[in-house]
């Protein structure tokens, strides 16, 4: 069995494993989003969304590197690791539309996507996480990034166009201030979502069969990442 770190305090990620029957080890990665996107001004929304998900990546394997205790779990681990880093853009009208993170950005955004058809694309960094062995095969060496791969996956995402009042309910709950684009398909907004073009996993922000393609390529069986049993 190879265990999966997901580099993600997403909830959304994680059940998303879960009810695949993987539970992974869990390291939310510190990533100023903002700043990575203004240093980045011209970058099209797929170059930008992968640039986000190899951060999120980066920044875990150098808490790795500094002191592997800051990932919870991880020194229990025998052999090597996948790490899993994921990052979700909505692309409007050609441009890039992250979290909203606040009740004025939400409304203007869903009076803007109302009833239009947005792309979700969703980056996926993966790489295979093995220990440096220098003198002493027994002993446990710090963790290098010994193989990866990384995809961006797209789907269309048909929205429905929400009564005032509906929307005002919505933003109430708060929901959609830190998912990209301010829209769900696994929580209450998913009443406004008509129907989609493409994977669904890859608007919950991870793609299933996307991920499994990538482990393929790094010659990881899908099957040896289970290790639960889906309730």
């Amino acid at each position: 069995m190879t265990r999966l770190l997901l580099a993600s305090g997403s909830p959304s990620r994680l059940r998303t494993l879960r009810e695949a029957g993987i539970e992974p080890l869990v390291a939310v990665p510190n990533v100023d989003e903002d700043a990575l996107e203004a240093a980045h001004p011209h970058a099209d929304v797929r170059t930008l969304v992968s640039l986000l998900a190899e951060a999120k990546a980066a920044a875990v394997v150098d808490r790795l590197v500094a002191d592997p205790s800051l990932v919870p779990d991880i020194d229990d681990v025998d052999g090597d690791v996948v790490l899993v880093a994921c990052d979700s853009v909505l692309e409007l009208g050609g441009a890039a539309v992250g979290k909203p993170h606040t009740a004025e950005r939400t409304r203007a955004l869903w009076q803007e996507m109302a009833g239009t058809s947005p792309v979700l694309w969703s980056a996926h960094w993966v790489g295979i996480l093995t220990r440096t062995v220098k003198d002493d095969p027994h002993a446990r060496g710090p963790w290098r990034v010994r193989a990866r791969r990384a995809a961006a996956g797209e789907t269309t995402v048909h929205l429905a166009s929400p009564t005032a009042a509906e929307l005002e309910a919505y933003i109430a709950t708060s929901e959609p201030f830190e998912v990209a684009g301010a829209l769900t398909i696994d929580g209450l907004g998913g009443a406004f979502v008509t129907g989609i073009a493409g994977d669904h996993h890859n608007v919950i922000g991870l793609s299933l069969p996307l991920l499994r393609t990538l482990l393929g390529e790094m010659n990881i069986l899908w099957t040896d990442l289970w290790n639960r049993t889906p309730q």
